[in-house]
């Protein structure tokens, strides 16, 4: 069958299908207005029209054309989402407006029938909107299905050419990035619906109560009953997004006139103050202690952001116990009054979190800074295709290991150089001369070789590289040795950072030590990215800092080799560092395009 008679086949199946649609309906309106009983055309109705959407769904399967069955990508849940939806709503629609049609041949009420159509109508676009984000974020981890076929071209040609998939320059989404928020959507997201939910709800109630001329005594305390319901809910939802902000308002303008001019507003906290005067860049992010982040602090960090816009001081340290906005607020009520403030117990509690989740990167984090860089004084252009390309030629995309931990590379001739100067200095420099102390020094490495010659070797080679989990073991066996010298003698993250450069390239992330470097690295690829920044931002080769090679819109500007060279060394051509970047590059320029 070719493809010209399967589109005519799909055509006559598209118009029968209406045509079927319309003789259920208009049998449906004439079931409803012959019967005595409103509702009873729904149990002939429902399932005709289920029938005739199934055999719908089966032909059009059957008959679709080659090129979409041959199709680089073809999501199965495809059409049981969109398709399914948009036919689940417009059933929806049409049959609230027969039953419109035959409320108002016996009622005569047009109120009550809009009240109606604005709730089905607004459960109709829910639905659509619900199940295109369920589909969106977990099926299809946050991108489009034009995304997906992007990169599965992309897959395709990097097979064509022969390049192993995990090292082809595509790094496409493995899970949902809000898989630990309900339903799987970003913040807020069912929050919102809910929100609006209620406020159709209340105005649908309020038309449809319009028209009511009835005085029933049982029919006015059911309304007043829905009034009292949508009025506590929405009450409560507006309480739940604008009362936090609103208190904090107010809370920061609050004065104790019983206290000294010293007092400050409750609610502000340490925490607060570091965070306000942290200047950006000067430090590693995020937070230290991610793993008791929860939502309501980064909303939190969120006012504090909002409050230096409205010129307010929330790093002033608290006058009264610290607790929720409500509280705080009472309690400040309360010592103005002269009352004594009552004492609460604090007890802990266990916030669960997907600290795996929380630990990668996204595009809007990376996206965020590039933004940042581009509005800065130095006004730096970096394309988000190029940071993708760095990315997936040093680690393949994965900044941690599957336990958590942070993905390294120990060198083994790093440590060499590292320890035989830490044992150079150490030496008693009285009556040697700097032969006699180098020999010295130069003996004693030796002696530690031979008995770890996988971890501490005078020249670099690969025959000891494990990888994985593996260079964790070279690395605690190196920390036995001298821990320093073994965090400096690893490259560490997405961006395989050598902790050496704590000395000079990312100096200016002001790490505490060592310790504290290789902690952040296991928490979050957040770090790892602004040690890339800073690391580029520092470093030189040829005069020029390596993201001069790299930045701006004319790709062809583009200088691969000479960013390699300064990035990983002399040795990027055997590696043909060069070359992989520029093909990383090219495949993720199409999927970001």
């Amino acid at each position: 069958m070719n493809q010209l008679t399967q589109k005519k086949i799909r055509l006559i199946i598209k118009v029968a299908a209406v045509f079927a649609l319309g003789i259920v309906a208009t049998y449906g309106i004439y079931m409803a207005l012959d019967s005595n009983d409103e509702l009873q055309f729904l149990a002939y109705i429902i399932p005709a029209l289920l029938v005739v959407g199934l055999l719908y769904a089966i032909l059009v399967r059957h008959y679709r054309g080659e090129d979409e069955a041959g199709s680089y990508y073809v999501n199965k849940y495809h059409d049981v989402f969109f398709k399914g939806t948009i036919v689940f709503s417009i059933v929806l629609v049409a049959l609230a407006m027969v039953y419109s049609f035959v409320m108002y041949l016996n009622q005569n009420n047009l109120f009550a029938i809009m009240g109606l159509l604005i709730m089905v109508v607004w459960i109709a676009v829910f639905m659509i909107y619900f199940v295109w984000s369920v589909y969106h974020y977990n099926i299809n981890f946050g991108i489009t299905d034009g995304e997906w076929k992007e990169i599965a071209k992309a897959k395709k040609e990097a097979r064509e050419f022969g390049v192993d998939l995990p090292n082809s320059g595509v790094r496409e989404p493995t899970h949902n990035p809000y898989r630990s928020q309900t339903f799987g959507l970003p913040p807020g997201t069912v929050r919102g619906m809910i929100a609006f939910t209620l406020l159709f709800g209340g105005i649908s109630l309020l038309i449809s109560s319009m028209g009511n001329t009835d005085v029933d005594p049982n029919l006015l305390q059911l309304r007043i009953q829905q009034f009292e319901f949508f009025e506590t809910a929405f009450l409560m939802m507006i309480a739940f997004y604008f009362g936090d902000r609103s208190l904090k308002y107010f809370r920061e303008r609050w004065r104790n006139p019983n206290a000294g001019t010293g007092t400050t507003a409750p609610g502000a906290s340490p925490e607060g103050e570091m965070r306000a005067t942290e200047q950006p860049g000067t430090g590693p992010r995020p937070s230290s202690q991610p793993e008791v982040m929860d939502e309501l602090m980064e909303e939190d960090a969120e006012f504090e952001e909002e409050d230096k816009a409205f010129g307010l001081d929330s790093s002033k340290p608290t006058a009264v116990p610290s607790g929720s906005p409500a509280t705080e607020l009472k309690n400040a009520l309360m010592l103005s009054r002269g009352e004594e403030v009552p004492t609460t117990n604090l007890f802990p509690f266990v916030q669960i979190q997907d600290n795996i989740n929380r630990k990668i990167l996204n595009d809007d984090q990376i996206q965020e800074e590039l933004e940042n860089l581009a509005n800065g004084p130095k006004k730096i252009l970096l394309k988000m295709p190029v940071i993708k390309a760095v990315v997936s030629v040093e680690s393949s995309g994965r900044g941690h290991l599957s336990d958590g931990r942070a993905k390294i590379l120990f060198e083994g001739h790093l440590f060499w150089k590292h320890v035989y100067n830490d044992i150079y200095t150490k030496l008693p420099k009285e009556g040697k001369t700097e032969d006699q102390l180098k020999a010295e020094a130069k003996g004693k490495i030796e002696v530690l070789s031979k008995s770890n010659p996988d971890i501490l070797y005078k020249f670099w080679t690969r025959d000891y590289y494990k990888g994985g989990f593996g260079e964790y073991d070279r690395l605690n066996k190196a920390k036995a040795i001298n821990e320093k010298a073994a965090v400096y003698s690893a490259s560490w993250g997405l961006f395989q950072i050598l902790g050496e450069n704590l000395d000079h390239n990312i100096k200016s992330r002001n790490y505490a030590d060592y310790k504290d470097f290789e902690k952040k690295q296991h928490e979050n690829e957040l770090y790892h990215f602004l040690d890339f920044l800073a690391f580029i931002m520092t470093k030189s080769h040829k005069g020029k800092k390596l993201y001069e090679y790299i930045q701006g819109e004319d790709e062809s500007a583009y200088n691969w080799a000479a960013f390699a060279f300064g990035y990983n060394g002399q040795g990027y051509k055997a590696n043909k560092y060069d070359i992989k970047l520029a093909e990383s590059y090219a495949k993720f320029k199409k999927i970001y395009s």
